[in-house]
């Protein structure tokens, strides 16, 4: 009866959580923030906005709800021009973003985490733990019941 209870507990707090997924992007390059406001200059909150990737206007690969001050941040996984698109009940506004390209620096700056090498580590890091495992067992036995 407790875990049930947990486990109730556990999916209540997802549910009131806004978006688990959006809180950290591993394989974000770089972190972008859009204002968007009404042509009189207001700001437009919660609007629902559309990301496209350069390349690729007709799959948004993120969504999502403009703050109170109409800004909406994402992070991106590879460096062009990307689309931004928020949109209320009688407004539509796009932006155009350019992420990465020459910034003078090392140009390795603002690189995320590859996935070869995240996936790679906990690759490892399971084989740890199974050889750990296999030999703790294995001194279990040798050393009989007491």
């Amino acid at each position: 009866m407790p875990i049930a209870r947990l486990l109730a507990l556990a999916f209540a707090t997802l549910l009131l959580c806004k978006s688990p997924a959006a809180a950290l992007d591993l394989f974000a390059t770089h972190e972008v923030t859009v204002q968007f406001a009404t042509a009189d200059g207001k700001p437009m909150p919660d609007a629902e906005v559309r990301v496209f990737a350069p390349g690729d206007l007709t799959h948004p690969v993120k969504t999502g709800k403009t703050d109170k001050d109409g800004k909406f941040e994402f992070g991106t996984d590879r460096d062009g021009l990307w689309t931004v698109e928020a949109r209320t009940a009688g407004e539509v506004a796009r932006s155009m973003v350019r992420v990465g390209g020459d910034t003078g620096g090392s140009g390795g700056e603002g690189r995320g985490l590859s996935p070869y090498l995240v996936f790679g580590a906990l690759g490892v890091l399971l084989a740890i733990a199974v050889c750990y495992r296999f030999l703790r067992a294995r001194a279990r036995r040798r050393a009989g019941p007491r």
